[in-house]
């Protein structure tokens, strides 16, 4: 009985060696399946919130106007103002700000509904023109194309849904300021709340995450300020033109701006486009070259600085991040595309799990 017990062990001792190998490959072989989960688990999680879009918009909204009013209420705060009337201020800042807004669209709307019969009667002449050019040219072009492309019983719809879409918009609005209002009464307390839930951590990891959470709240300042010059040059250059609307292309020009790589193409067109029709080409032209110069020599500038040596965004990466957000949230997306990434990044930042995944967005950033 005792060999047969001496052979047994010796037989299951031997392969012990054979057995360590699998589970020494387990971890690098279950590194593929655990990244296709959390793909999976992220797309799904994309759908829901897309679905969810009307909860989390105005959310997000007021988070930006938060974080770009956080240092006005710092200022106001190291003044020793009592918290609740520096909220009160920072508040009423705000809300001035997007009365403002709102001012110069509805006072852009109503000016556009005296204006539209003489834009329809040029854009009539221009459709004549180019028929009668296209005519010489040995090209019969198709008539009453005005009509094809703007029938006159559709313009009553549309201004029925942009009254609905105005509608809409001021609920929102409503329900924004409501959420910055609470927003701002609990960011002061927000480092110490979350460096108790932090309190773990070693201190290095809880710097680099202030260090990018700072970085998030510089970008939105200085993208802020870059865009009120954008705004100001545009609105004035519209104005010198003698360009109808000209406060508002320059509000339009501010907003979108903060689209990265399209937002002012998009805020050039229709500006171009009425210079065109109320003034004709020259006017055009020049309108043209004062967007070209002021995209040139501010967005080619700051833009890479911000976003490129600040933030360590690459191109494609904000190229990215349009398309999804902007799938996710429709132009609010597009409009916070590199906020939320950067938000995204940090999350996976400071993941322990995670965080080498916060590589493929860009490098960390630096202390300094």
């Amino acid at each position: 009985m005792d060999a047969p017990t001496f052979d047994f062990n010796m037989t299951s001792s031997a392969p012990a060696p054979h057995s360590d190998t699998p589970t020494a490959a387990a971890p690098a072989e279950r590194d593929p399946v655990r990244v296709a989960v959390m793909l999976a688990s992220a797309v799904v999680i994309l759908l829901g919130v897309r679905y969810a879009a009307s909860v989390f918009v105005p959310l997000l909204l007021a988070a930006f106007i938060t974080a770009v009013s956080l240092p006005m209420l710092h200022w106001l705060s190291a003044r020793r103002l009592p918290h609740a009337l520096a909220v009160l201020l920072v508040f009423l800042v705000n809300t001035g700000v997007l009365a403002l807004g709102v001012w110069i669209v509805l006072i852009s709307a109503a000016q556009l509904g005296d204006l539209l019969p003489a834009y329809a009667e040029r854009l009539a002449e221009l459709e004549r023109v180019v028929q009668h050019r296209l005519r010489d040219a040995g090209i019969e072009p198709r008539t009453n194309l005005l009509a094809a492309i703007a029938p006159t019983e559709r313009l009553v719809e549309y201004a029925g849904l942009a009254a609905r879409g105005a509608t809409k918009v001021l609920g929102t609005s409503v329900l924004v300021m409501l959420y910055v209002v609470f927003m701002l009464a609990a960011a002061l307390d927000a480092p110490r709340v979350w460096q108790q839930y932090r309190g773990t951590r070693a201190s290095h990891t809880r710097e680099e995450l202030s260090t990018a959470v700072r970085q998030v709240q510089r970008y939105l300042a200085l993208k802020t300020l870059i865009s009120l010059v954008t705004g100001a040059l545009v609105g004035s250059g519209a104005w010198a033109l003698g360009v109808d609307f000209a406060l508002f292309w320059g509000f339009l020009a501010f907003v979108l701006n903060f689209i990265p790589n399209i937002g002012s193409i998009v805020a050039a067109i229709p500006a171009i486009s009425t210079a065109l029709l109320q003034l004709g080409a020259a006017p055009a032209l020049a309108l043209t070259g004062i967007y070209l110069a002021v995209n040139m020599l501010i967005g080619n500038l700051a833009d890479p600085i911000i976003i490129g040596r600040e933030l360590r965004l690459a191109p494609l990466v904000v190229l990215v991040s349009l398309v999804v957000w902007g799938w996710v949230f429709g132009v609010i997306g597009m409009f916070l595309a590199v906020p939320l990434t950067l938000t995204v990044r940090i999350l996976l930042q400071d993941s322990p799990r995670y965080h080498r995944f916060a590589q493929l967005l860009g490098p960390p950033p630096s202390p300094t």
